[in-house]
């Protein structure tokens, strides 16, 4: 046999070989030949608790402890809103800013509680219309493919976080008291603004992405008087809102049918001229941002980056 020949055949027995190594490997070790049935990847150091409120309203509640040892104080604790949908992003978030802390300009990483639904879904539509808006609410028809809903219930959701929420986390780790936060966006943002300006106790930070001001011939400005007026306002409170550009104003890829609803909500103006009444009060701090390249889905990642270095730098 020649040298071509040769090449030939300890190639053609190479490549053989190599075609049979997996096939070889799943023989000799069975799990490989199970790898398409892959484990789910969970969130880290995420718990999940299917509870009812004390009115009978079914919540799943992802309660997230940071690993390591707390802080002297214990950690800060922060409700997040509309957790389906984003759960994951704020835990990850958090444990990257907590890996250089201060590089990040954090104190510490948090204990993080979801409040989200029993659904495999990013959203539960009718649930949310329900639990983030204020009192006194109304029944809202269907419209649009979107289901008939309820509103009104952000009362009871405050009930269900004081009652059940924050003790199922203080039994899971030492919670800083002086440190609570809630984050949301939307009807989540409107309802963190009712959360100040009808219970200021609850929480210390409160971080409303594009706030629904609009809502119900904005009638949280109602609440914003009556908060404004109060002399025993609990110090110091914290704010933090934000808003995307293209909530007001058309998008390069939005429906131009969609500017008679963008000019009626003033999503921009909503927001700025409420944090400019707000910003004179003594004992809160408030901020606002105008996020430039975002309409309203993609402003709820880039208010989660806000918001959490917002809780956590103090």
């Amino acid at each position: 046999m020649n040298r071509t020949a040769l090449t030939r055949s300890s190639l053609s027995s190479s490549l053989h070989r190599r075609q049979l190594a997996p096939l070889l490997a799943a023989l000799a070790c069975p799990a490989l030949a199970r790898a398409q049935e892959a484990a789910p990847v969970p969130i880290p150091g995420t718990t999940r608790h299917d509870l009812d409120s004390r009115g009978g309203q079914p919540f799943r509640v992802f309660l997230h402890v940071p690993a390591g040892e707390p802080p002297p104080e214990g950690w800060p604790m922060i409700t997040v809103l509309d957790a389906n949908a984003v759960m994951g992003m704020v835990v990850d978030t958090i444990r990257v800013l907590a890996f250089l802390p201060r590089e990040a300009g954090i104190r510490s990483a948090a204990v993080v509680a979801g409040i989200g639904y029993r659904t495999d879904g990013p959203y539960d539509l009718v649930r949310r219309s329900f639990d983030l808006t204020p009192p006194p609410g109304r029944d809202m028809p269907a419209a649009e493919g979107r289901p008939g809903a309820r509103t009104g219930g952000a009362d009871e959701l405050l009930d269900f976080i004081e009652e059940t929420v924050k003790p199922l986390a203080r039994q899971s780790a030492p919670i800083d008291p002086s440190r609570h936060a809630v984050l949301g966006h939307s009807f989540g943002g409107l309802f963190a603004l009712h959360a100040l300006f009808t219970r200021p106790g609850s929480f210390r930070d409160h971080v409303a992405g594009s706030p629904a001001i609009w809502w119900e011939d904005s009638a949280i400005l109602g609440s914003a008087d009556r908060f404004i007026a109060r002399t025993d306002r609990p110090a110091p409170l914290r704010l933090l809102m934000t808003v995307g550009a293209y909530e007001q104003s058309l998008a390069p890829w939005h429906d131009p049918a969609w500017r008679p609803r963008m000019e009626m909500m003033r999503m921009v103006d909503g927001a700025r001229n409420l944090a400019d009444r707000l910003r004179p009060l003594p004992g809160l701090e408030v901020g606002f941002e105008t996020l430039p390249d975002d309409g309203h889905m993609s402003a709820f990642p880039v208010a989660v980056q806000r918001g959490l270095r917002f809780i956590l730098a103090r």
